[in-house]
């Protein structure tokens, strides 16, 4: 077992302890632990003597949950921060529970943070990158398909196929506009490296329609679902994405848009550079955001609402993470449902409203997801296969 899987089993060991009790062969294993050096020592009394944990149970609905991420944030300088939803992020499977294994992954946190090679932890069969590409004279293209690593579109542009990723060289006839579309299913991803040197990461249950080459004075495409895109710059182009009438307008930025269509928002997220964000219908409103900025805008009514976000909430998918603050259960649920492709019930409509924060691989079993949800002593989950069923404890 490697450092990092053995701090994530001390992690769950002590979460245990304070919510269920330890068997004997458990007890003897964080023992050995706690005895092992005076730093352990030490870091197990803080974490068992803070007030807040021991009656964490009685207090749950009376946790700040955004003052206890705050102060995890603060302990740790800039860069370590980034390094932390880059690197750990990207590999622990570990949900915190608020505030307990988040007070235990700050006080475990400065031995993981030195650590140089992770491997991921509770890994499953994920399901391989797979998508299907929809050519200009409609011929369906299965992109897991491995016989295939390069493809030409009748105007002469290359497309290339490598391992989850599809790239476009233009063609030499300008003379039409051809387009392509790239579906991908649920527990997938893909990446695309458009004409223009574009890249898109596409999340699951999502597509895009795109021009194979750019012609005109913009640069536009069609998204349904989720991506992160990393425009190239031109100042001359624009590049326009039309998600369900709301247009998004860069000239070379990195920014993440998210409208599903069972959503009623379309929100876009930006990372870096600026965007301008523009609604659909009579009342059609724009805005302009700002690194660190994000754009919600109402399908139906077409108000755009501004706010301040930290990025990495909206972005860590790309990493390879689900990453959550603070949020309903029914839309964490939604989130892991496009991934896993399940079918979630609940016993009754107040349980939808249970509000959880957490950051987990996206090759973790789900199996050991819901057992994490189920250690806050709140919910009480049944698995039959792709079916979840959650109540009340």
């Amino acid at each position: 077992m490697n450092r990092i899987d053995h701090h994530i089993r001390i992690s769950q060991l002590i979460a245990k302890e304070v919510n269920f009790g330890l068997d004997e062969s458990e007890r003897q294993e964080l023992n050995a632990w706690i005895n092992n050096s005076e730093e352990n020592q030490i870091a197990y009394e803080r974490i068992r003597n803070q007030e807040e944990f021991l009656n964490w149970d009685e207090n749950f609905h009376q946790v700040n949950v955004d003052e206890g991420w705050e102060r995890f944030e603060k302990a740790l300088t800039p860069s370590r921060v980034k390094f932390a939803f880059q690197t750990i992020f990207r590999y622990a499977a570990v949900l915190f529970v608020p505030l307990f294994l988040a007070g235990v992954a700050y006080y475990l946190y400065d031995d993981l943070s030195k650590q140089t090679s992770y491997q991921n932890i509770a890994r499953i069969d994920v399901k391989k990158p797979e998508a299907q590409l929809i050519l200009a004279d409609g011929q369906k293209v299965s992109l897991c398909n491995k016989g295939i690593s390069a493809l030409k579109e009748k105007d002469g542009t290359q497309i290339e196929k490598g391992e989850g990723r599809l790239k476009y060289q233009a063609g030499n006839d300008k003379r039409t506009l051809l387009y392509n579309t790239v579906r991908i299913p649920k527990g997938s991803e893909y990446e695309l490296v458009l004409a223009d040197g574009t890249k898109v990461h596409l999340n699951a249950m999502s597509s895009l329609k795109f021009p194979i080459q750019f012609i005109g004075k913009t640069r536009g495409v069609e998204l349904t679902g989720e991506a992160y895109f990393e425009v190239s710059k031109d100042a001359k182009h624009p590049f326009v994405i039309d998600v369900m009438g709301t247009k998004v307008e860069v000239l070379g930025t990195s920014f993440n848009v998210k409208a599903y269509k069972e959503d009623e928002n379309v929100v876009t997220t930006l990372v870096e550079g600026s965007v301008k964000v523009r609604s659909s219908g009579f009342k059609a409103k724009t805005m302009m955001l700002e690194p660190g900025q994000q754009a919600v805008v109402s399908e139906k009514s077409g108000a755009i609402k501004m706010q301040n976000v930290d990025v990495n909430l909206f972005t860590s998918w790309r990493e390879g993470v689900f990453l959550f603050k603070d949020e309903r259960i029914e839309d964490i649920m939604t989130e892991l449902s496009r991934w896993y492709d399940l079918k979630v019930f609940y016993k009754n409509q107040s349980i939808k409203e249970y509000r959880f924060g957490g950051h987990f691989n996206r090759n973790s079993e789900i199996g050991s997801i819901m057992e994490m949800f189920e250690l806050t002593r709140k919910v009480d989950v049944e698995i039959n296969g792709q079916t979840i069923v959650i109540g009340e404890k």
